[in-house]
């Protein structure tokens, strides 16, 4: 005998109470798993621009050192221009052991003096 509060009943056929109830469930599964998916991807992405932000300014702090080994004479450092042009390849060449270090990759006209120029915009038009 098949009790009153099973799902089933005695024809085999889930009542339609039942079934609306497990739709339901399957809908709300279905929507955590989507939300669940697009929090991590949100995450991956912030995650992935923190980490990225932390390398270049470390390494933005480590190539300070390679400047103090220029300023004496011993080493120079040679630039590299990369194919778009605007950014550089730099390299530190020592040359009492002839030794080359990669230094960084940087804007190629950082080390250029920059024009001293009047500004062109001044407040009352005159």
């Amino acid at each position: 005998m098949i009790a009153p509060s099973d799902p089933i009943e005695a024809g085999g056929t889930m009542r339609t109470a039942d079934m609306r109830g497990l739709h339901r469930s399957h809908q709300a599964r279905a929507q955590f798993l989507g939300a669940a998916i697009v929090a991590s991807f949100f995450v991956i992405i912030l995650g992935a621009s923190v980490f990225l932000g932390a390398v270049m300014v470390v390494g933005s702090l480590h190539n300070d050192a390679s400047d103090d080994l220029t300023a004496n004479g011993r080493t120079g450092r040679i630039a590299r221009p990369l194919s778009n042009g605007t950014l550089c390849h730099y390299v530190v060449f020592d040359n009492k052991t002839a030794q080359t270090v990669e230094d960084r990759i940087g804007r190629c006209d950082e080390d250029k003096p920059k024009p001293d120029r009047p500004p062109t915009f001044t407040w009352g038009g005159k």
